[in-house]
């Protein structure tokens, strides 16, 4: 159980710096790509995944079974959000960007809302994984800095595969679609860990 917890600790690390890095070729044509729209983006992505750290902090109550089931559909629903990001980026033009085209505060609120609601709900997920892994594995610091090290690497290989492979090969909206098939797999992966949780007991 505690490899399909790690797999799914990266596959949903890798999910969301894949999106922040493919949200700044999503934006560009409506904000163009400037210091002020990646910083928009960075902040937007870590203050909205800071807030779903949080809430899945607060959803920790209960069996792991139940936990990782929240955890499994925060994910389905961040998947959900990023499969639907290009659509609706012209409605936020027309909302945001198009009163005032050369107003600099709306180009940055535009870079910065794709990233939002993906970001709330992915980042629902890592502290039910982190607490599923911690019951499972008895508490043992390893597993613990073995969680933090495959989110890490999931996050990298997210970002890169994105730059150098994603955008080129698919586009920034095909890269959105490959990016929740990812997610959607995390989420099963998260889910059949919970399904078999009640179970088992702790290593």
């Amino acid at each position: 159980m505690i490899p399909a917890l790690l797999l799914a600790e990266a596959l949903t690390a890798f999910c969301a710096l894949a999106f922040e890095t493919a949200t700044a070729r999503l934006v560009a044509p409506y904000a163009g790509l400037s210091t002020d729209s990646w910083t928009a983006i960075i902040a937007g992505f870590l203050l909205s995944w800071a807030l779903g750290n949080h809430l899945g902090g607060a959803c920790t109550a209960g069996s792991m079974r139940l936990s990782l089931f929240r955890a499994a559909a925060a994910m389905l629903a961040g998947t959900i959000a990023i499969a639907l990001t290009p659509s609706l980026l012209p409605a936020l033009d027309a909302w945001i960007v198009a009163p005032d085209p050369l107003a600099r505060w709306r180009m940055v609120v535009f870079a910065a809302v794709p990233t939002l609601m993906p970001g709330v709900l992915l980042g629902i997920a890592p502290p039910l994984l982190m607490l599923a892994i911690i019951e499972r594995g008895g508490g043992r610091g390893a597993l613990v800095g073995l969680a933090n090290a495959a989110g890490a690497a999931g996050s990298a290989a997210g970002a890169l595969s994105v730059l150098w492979l994603g955008l080129d090969l698919l586009g920034a909206r095909g890269t959105c679609i490959a990016i929740a098939a990812l997610g959607i797999l995390a989420a099963a992966v998260t889910a059949a860990a919970g399904s078999v949780a009640a179970s088992r007991r702790p290593a």
